[in-house]
């Protein structure tokens, strides 16, 4: 990679960075998109999305797709960083990276559109965190024709260079669930005379950690967890 081309990357990136949207609020981070790849001659094509792009590269089969997502979290940015967010929204799981990089395949691969035998689909998904993104690409038709999908995201864990790859499924999906529990109001002094919501809550929550550890075949991957708990506000 040249340093022209890897400071122009990195300009994207902390641009990306600094103006995130949430899911489905992707209206800037869409006409971004759209300008640096018609920029490189490369023009969005027209499905039926509010937000997000797919584009593509090359001609004829096979189809394979790129896939990132480009939404961001409700999560206000305290890294200090000279391009930190400031709109109460933050790149905290790397879709500023993930926009960037598949921005940067994109202009090496029209570089090389003559000798592509088939077509790169170039898919911008919007909406990854409140899992509706995937449904809406789909319903626009956006994997029809598509011989293979190429989803990716960043890995911490992996040192600069390294890339992670296997068929398949490889994080875990999303299927939210709710519980209410309804109690029995009492002072803290008195428990006996109510029914301690807070006591039934952690233990359901201790108890459902043994549906993974105990009905799942351990040949296969699962994950439950409880993200947000709500008990009230009161100190005693």
């Amino acid at each position: 990679m040249s340093d022209t081309f890897y400071q122009k990357l990195t300009a994207i990136r902390h641009h990306i960075h600094q103006h995130p949207e949430v899911s489905e609020k992707e209206y800037n981070t869409t006409r971004f998109i759209k300008e640096q790849l018609q920029n490189i001659g490369i023009e969005p094509l027209d499905y039926p999305l509010k937000t997000g792009v797919i584009a593509e590269i090359g001609h004829g089969y096979p189809i394979i797709a790129l896939r990132e997502d480009i939404d961001a979290l409700p999560i206000f940015e305290k890294t200090g960083l000279a391009y930190a967010s400031d709109n109460g929204a933050m790149h905290a799981c790397g879709h500023d990276f993930h926009q960037t990089s598949l921005l940067g395949a994109a202009e090496r691969l029209k570089q090389q559109e003559a000798t592509l035998k088939g077509t790169v689909r170039l898919i911008f998904q919007v909406a990854e965190e409140n899992f509706q993104g995937g449904h809406q690409v789909i319903a626009a038709g956006g994997i029809e024709g598509v011989s293979a999908i190429v989803g990716y995201h960043n890995n911490p864990h992996l040192k600069p260079g390294q890339i992670g790859l296997r068929s398949g499924a490889i994080m875990a999906g999303v299927e939210q669930f709710a519980v209410t529990v309804k109690g029995i109001s009492a002072h803290a002094a008195r428990p006996d005379l109510g029914v301690d919501t807070v006591l039934v809550i952690t233990t359901i929550i201790n108890n459902l950690q043994s549906i993974v550890s105990r009905t799942i075949s351990p040949f296969q991957s699962a994950v439950l967890s409880v993200t947000h708990i709500d008990v009230g506000n009161t100190w005693n």
